[in-house]
C-alpha cells in the first residue's frame, strides 16, 4: 500500500487504536492530522509521526463539540489543502447496567462515540465532495453486533456507528467515496484493560478473572494489537479497497462471526 500524497486525519490519537492507526498510515507515506482532548499525548503522537519522516499536525479536539470539528477541519485544509482519508477512532467505554446507568453519563457516550461520527464525516466529507475523492473509515466495535452484559450504553453507540456507516455510504457513494467500518474484538488498549478492571459482572466473575473469562471465548486464544487493527483500517483506506463500501469488517479472532 502506498499513501504518498494522501493527506489523513485520525480521531482519538492519543492512544489505542487511533494511535497505531496513525502511526501505519504515515508508515505507508501518508501525512497525517491527529485529534484527541488530550493534547500533551496527541502532540506525543505528531512527533512519532515526524520521525517517520512525514507531515503532521497535532489538533486538540473535542469530537462531541461541532464547534471544534469545524475549526479543526479547517486547520487542516489551510495547511494541506485537502483530507483524503478519515479515520474515526475517537471513543470511550464507562461500564454500567443500564438500570443503574446515569443519564449524563449515556449522554457522553452516545455523543463521543456516535455523534462524533456524524459530525466528523459530515465536516470532513464535503471537501472530499469537491474533490471526488474520499476513504472514511469508522471504529465500531463487536458490540455493535451481540449486546455484552454491563456494557450497554457502548453496544447502541457501536451500534449506531455502523448504521451510520451503511447511510453515509449510500450517499457518498456517487462522490467516489469509500465508507467502511471496522469491529474490532478484545484489543490490547487502555481502553479495554479499563474495562476489565471496572465492567460490572453481576458479582458472577471476580475482575481478576474477567479477562481471561473473555479470552477463553477467543478462537485465536488472545487479543488484537492495535496495530493489527491499523493495519486493516489502512487497508480499507487503500485504492486496493475501491471496491468496498459499507460493510463493517469484523476483526475479533473468531470472536464473532458473520
Amino acid at each position: 500500500m502506498n499513501f504518498n500524497n494522501r493527506v489523513a486525519m485520525v480521531t482519538g490519537a492519543a492512544q489505542g487504536i487511533g494511535k497505531a492507526t496513525a502511526l501505519v498510515l504515515a508508515q505507508y507515506g501518508a501525512e497525517v492530522v491527529v485529534s484527541d482532548v488530550q493534547e500533551q499525548e496527541v502532540k506525543q503522537t505528531a512527533d512519532e509521526i515526524k520521525l517517520l519522516g512525514r507531515q503532521s499536525l497535532g489538533l486538540r479536539i473535542d469530537v462531541s463539540v461541532k464547534s471544534d470539528i469545524v475549526d479543526g477541519v479547517e486547520k487542516v485544509l489551510e495547511k494541506f489543502g485537502k483530507i483524503d482519508i478519515l479515520v474515526n477512532a475517537a471513543g470511550i467505554c464507562p461500564s454500567s447496567k443500564l438500570v443503574d446507568l446515569e443519564e449524563e453519563i449515556w449522554d457522553r457516550v452516545i455523543n463521543v462515540n456516535t455523534k462524533s461520527v456524524f459530525l466528523c464525516s459530515q465536516a470532513v466529507a464535503k471537501s472530499m465532495m469537491k474533490n471526488r475523492y474520499g476513504k472514511i473509515i469508522n471504529v465500531s466495535s463487536i458490540a455493535s453486533k451481540t449486546g455484552e452484559f454491563g456494557n450497554g450504553a457502548y453496544c447502541v453507540s457501536k451500534a449506531g456507528v455502523s448504521m451510520l456507516t451503511q447511510v453515509q455510504a449510500l450517499e457518498l457513494g456517487e462522490y467516489n467515496i469509500n465508507v467502511n467500518a471496522v469491529c474490532p474484538g478484545f484489543t490490547d488498549t487502555e481502553l479495554l484493560h479499563n474495562a476489565f478492571k471496572t465492567r460490572d459482572t453481576d458479582g458472577n466473575v471476580s475482575p481478576e478473572n474477567y479477562q481471561q473469562t473473555l479470552l477463553d471465548k477467543v478462537p485465536l486464544g488472545r487479543m488484537a494489537q492495535p496495530e493489527e487493527v491499523g493495519e486493516l483500517i489502512a487497508f480499507l483506506a487503500s485504492d486496493q479497497a475501491s471496491y468496498i463500501t459499507g460493510e463493517a469488517v469484523l476483526i475479533a479472532g473468531g470472536k464473532e462471526m458473520h
